[in-house]
């Protein structure tokens, strides 16, 4: 998840700099990688840090979260866009989240279970 996070962000870093159309096909090939790896080790993550107890409820609330953020991008990038008359701004946004989301996956740790050993 964290490398996933990496390829993503340096794919909205680029984005910014983007002139030409190469670069873009560029960028949603990089972003399209780093996109799939998030979602793909969402539910493997959760299992590994929180155990499998309450592993449908958490990756429901991870995924609800995902969700809300899906649905608020659009009208934040267009609200962006109206006030700036450029895209740059959104992409330097979504680079900061993804800088967030990354310190905030780099502090995660596995619960604990009796023993000491992570709960699985």
């Amino acid at each position: 998840l964290i490398f996933a996070l990496i390829l993503m962000l340096a794919a909205l870093l680029w984005l910014v700099v983007a002139k030409e159309v190469w670069m873009l096909y560029l960028f949603a090939i990089v972003f399209g990688f780093a996109y799939g790896g998030i979602g793909t080790s969402q539910s493997p993550l959760v299992a590994r840090l929180f155990g499998l107890s309450s592993h449908g409820l958490i990756l429901g609330f991870v995924d609800f979260s995902f969700l809300i953020g899906a649905a608020v991008g659009p009208i934040l990038t267009g609200y962006l866009f109206d006030v700036t008359s450029s895209y740059q701004s959104a992409f330097l946004v979504c680079g900061a989240i993804a800088i967030a989301g990354l310190v905030s996956i780099a502090l995660l740790t596995p619960i604990r279970g009796k023993r000491g050993q992570p709960s699985v």
